[in-house]
């Protein structure tokens, strides 16, 4: 009998306050000696030298390696190689200090620390790359873009920007550290489209029917449920206040809140669905334009494109009543709506081909009556 996947609650320490970079120091020294900081340029300008501060501060030593592309097997297998380069060098100082006299104190045994500093795509990076080497890894996101600093799971892609596989872990990442004024530095259009993928849970867990019960559904699923209810509700209450508030740069409570909904209660449900059963059609969605049309998407956010599938995703779901109300949500948020709005030539073709990539997932299945009801569903962001 195959063994279930694990429920993975969350991260082992989350810290979500104002002055939390000033804590990565003393994070990283409770799971090494040592540290691999990964970076996107512009998320490390954002930290405004802090993270180096701290880490400085507690002794911690670090490489520092920014990279703006995208999490690929290449980068991948690079970041690993200068793990191994590290630790030659740290055994070769622990072995020099060993011939000298006993007043040298030694170093404490080697144990190195992969440091996410990012957005998405760095941390599915820095994922993939601690979870291949059995490290730690700290997660310090600087927008609220997806859930994925939360989540043990990464997004793969070729260094071109192709999707090519989701990666899930067995255990939790060690620790998340959100800074509310890193947070309040992000542009609003990052928040925006982590305010979608969030609520985006809530319709998709519902996957093929207008609602779930506890009855039919299972405790695990309807709490998911409910608990993405609440966050889809405290978003739409407040996630344009949040993205006016980055207009100003102003570290506000709301701010804080829609970004805590963003990250660490959407990672939440993801984790109650143990990573697989949140996402549906929309997400489908996604992985099929970024797979084989990932040129003409590829400079559109997670976030957007999922948004647009939300309305297909509705479609399917038999609740067409509910589109408006989203719709105008997503026109304030100055979202796309459409494939067209995506860059997308929605011909027939096209139409088919996304169809048929859906089918048979694990959300939609290969059946006639189920591939009738996706591409009437699709219909419903075609242009």
């Amino acid at each position: 009998m195959p063994t279930p996947t694990s429920y993975r609650f969350g991260t082992g320490r989350y810290l979500h306050d104002q002055h939390i970079l000033e804590l990565t120091g003393s994070e990283v020294a409770r799971y090494g000696t040592r540290a691999l900081v990964v970076a996107g340029p512009t998320a490390w300008s954002a930290t405004n030298g802090r993270v180096a501060a701290s880490l400085d501060a507690a002794g911690i030593p670090y490489q520092l390696d920014l990279y703006a592309g995208f999490p690929s097997q290449r980068k991948v297998d690079e970041l690993l190689a200068a793990l191994n380069q590290g630790e030659r060098e740290a055994r070769d100082e622990i072995d020099a200090r060993a011939a000298t006299p006993a007043a040298t104190p030694a170093p404490a045994a080697d144990r190195p620390v992969v440091v996410a500093v990012g957005g998405g795509k760095i941390m599915d990076l820095c994922k993939a790359v601690a979870f291949a080497a059995g490290l730690p890894i700290v997660a310090i996101p600087t927008s609220a873009a997806t859930c994925a600093c939360f989540s043990p799971l990464s997004v793969m892609y070729t260094d071109e920007g192709k999707c090519v596989e989701y990666r899930h872990y067995d255990y939790e990442l060690n620790a998340v550290l959100v800074d509310d004024a890193v947070m309040a530095a992000q542009p609003p259009r990052l928040l925006a489209a982590g305010i979608m993928d969030a609520m985006a849970k809530c319709i998709e867990i519902a996957n093929g029917k207008p609602a779930i019960t506890l009855e039919e559904d299972g405790i695990a699923t309807y709490s998911a449920y409910r608990m993405a209810q609440d966050v889809y509700q405290v978003l739409e209450a407040h996630g344009m206040q949040a993205c006016a508030d980055l207009e100003h740069k102003r570290p506000t409570r709301t701010l804080h809140d829609v970004t805590f909904a963003c990250i660490a209660l959407t990672g939440i449900v993801s984790a109650i669905m143990r990573a697989k059963g949140q996402t549906a059609v929309a997400h489908r969605l996604y992985e099929s334009l970024r797979t084989h049309y990932f040129r003409q998407t590829i400079d559109y956010l997670h976030g957007e494109i999922v948004a647009t599938g939300l309305f297909a995703q509705l479609e399917y779901n038999r609740n067409p009543q509910a589109i408006e109300p989203l719709a105008r949500f997503m026109r304030a948020a100055g979202m796309p709506l459409t494939l067209a709005d995506l860059g997308l030539d929605p011909t027939d073709d096209v139409m088919e081909h996304l169809t048929s990539t859906i089918c048979g997932t694990e959300s939609v299945p290969d059946e006639p009556a189920a591939r009738a009801a996706l591409r009437t569903a699709l219909e419903a962001i075609r242009c």
